[in-house]
């Protein structure tokens, strides 16, 4: 279920419940009878819609204010599997991002959360898996990225690369790069290539890296901002820069 069409549709039932709530008992103000069962069914299943509004407010509010807080109370309270589901996923997220830098990104609480989110359905959920894998990477958890990876069936991309890297495997590594990439990144290609000995690729890829190096540069026109890539650029340059921002990353993540 697409995430903006589970808040039409609980809204809806919201606004129906509440006109049939209200319907209901004006009917029977109206007519001064006494409720019969099937009214009381009725007037269970619109309570029951009303309900609905507090564990999907709180999902909303959650999510708009990037509050964990808010979205573990919509967990609390909710009957939902999908609504429970996509509150650990927000939670995770928030943690992992923190967009609005409020001093809470914790790569641990962010795994958790996800792992609570998936339940173990990695396949069925493939890009939030690849998030979780690229926590796990960050982390410097190898066989969790690994096995993760695997289940995706995922030859290529960011999480393999870390975790080939942070544990040497240079020549794995560089197969965890897509032959369609042609940015930057070849210049970390050509770095590893280096350390395995293989000149003749190393300066190919490192053509690569020089193109698009060029070729960005050339369409960024602030000076600020070509300083800013420059220094976003240096990572790649070696392996041991590479693992350096990895680990910085993982400070970051508050992993270390």
């Amino acid at each position: 279920m697409d995430n903006l069409l589970y808040f039409l549709l609980t809204d809806t039932v919201v606004i129906l419940s509440l006109i049939g709530f209200i319907a209901i008992l004006t009917v029977q103000i109206i007519k001064k009878k006494n409720l019969g069962i099937p009214v009381y069914v009725l007037l269970f299943i619109f309570v029951f819609g009303l309900y609905l509004f507090i564990p999907s407010r709180y999902t909303y509010l959650g999510f708009s204010l990037q509050k964990p807080d808010l979205l573990e109370k919509a967990i609390k309270f909710s009957v939902n599997p999908y609504e429970k589901r996509l509150c650990n996923k927000y939670i995770a997220e928030i943690y992992a991002n923190d967009v609005f830098n409020q001093g809470i990104k914790d790569g641990n609480k962010a795994i958790e959360y996800m792992e609570k989110a998936l339940k173990g359905e990695y396949s069925k959920y493939s890009s939030e898996s690849f998030m979780l894998a690229y926590w796990y990477s960050i982390k410097g958890d190898y066989q969790k990225t690994v096995d993760l990876c695997n289940i995706l069936n995922i030859k290529e991309g960011l999480p393999l690369r870390n975790a080939y890297i942070l544990n040497n495997e240079y020549a794995k590594a560089i197969t965890a790069f897509s032959a369609k990439n042609k940015s930057t990144e070849n210049f970390l290609k050509s770095a590893l290539y280096k350390e395995i000995g293989n000149v003749t690729e190393a300066k190919k890829a490192e053509n690569i890296a020089k193109q698009a190096y060029n070729s960005q540069m050339k369409n960024i026109k602030e000076k600020s901002k070509q300083i800013e890539f420059q220094e976003q650029t240096k990572k790649y340059k070696t392996v041991k820069a590479y693992k350096n921002w990895l680990k910085e990353q993982a400070k970051e993540f508050h992993f270390e």
